[in-house]
């Protein structure tokens, strides 16, 4: 029987284990997915009220902004969360078959993601406290910016699917490169 202290994994030199996301990691990037699928349904109804309440010179408190600033915040929260797992832990090696062009790319996009995801609550924040359309049209755009790079990420991970090079089993399953 294995000793309950020690990890299946080889660890990393900063902790993570080697070739894999921490699973601290692994379930903030699960949980920021979920949470901008969600603010995606929600944002609709939510640019409809701020509207309004611009025009009225005030936000009322209604149901949508309270759960869509709720997600918005915990998607800040898990953001700078997943910032701080980033610092400490560090992230995998890409794939020794992808190429120099795609692994500058494929970063570009991870760090893209995470300047939109921690600026967009920001601006939408300030949009309603500050009642500056200025900002809260910047919170939808960076809307848009999300998107362009979330269909970039579904384009990459499709692409190491397709070479079957270990790439998605790391995020998915922590499992650690072939």
């Amino acid at each position: 029987m294995a000793d309950a202290t020690t990890s299946t994994y080889p660890e990393a030199p900063l902790g993570r284990p080697e070739g894999r996301y921490s699973t601290g990691q692994i379930a903030a990037h699960w949980t920021v997915v979920f949470l901008i699928l969600f603010q995606y349904a929600t944002g609709d109804a939510m640019s409809a009220a701020y509207r309004q309440g611009v025009a009225q010179g005030v936000l009322p408190p209604d149901g949508i902004l309270v759960v869509h600033g709720l997600i918005g915040s915990s998607i800040l929260a898990a953001m700078l969360w997943r910032l701080a797992l980033r610092f400490r832990y560090g992230a995998p090696p890409p794939p020794e078959t992808l190429s120099r062009p795609l692994q500058i790319v494929s970063r570009a996009v991870h760090y893209a993601f995470y300047v939109a995801l921690i600026g967009m609550p920001l601006f939408g924040m300030a949009a309603l406290w500050l009642k500056i359309g200025i900002l809260g049209t910047l919170h939808a755009l960076t809307a848009y910016v999300v998107v362009g790079l979330a269909v970039a990420h579904v384009a990459g991970a499709l692409y190491h699917v397709w070479k079957r090079d270990g790439t998605i089993g790391r995020i998915t399953r922590g499992q650690s490169m072939p």
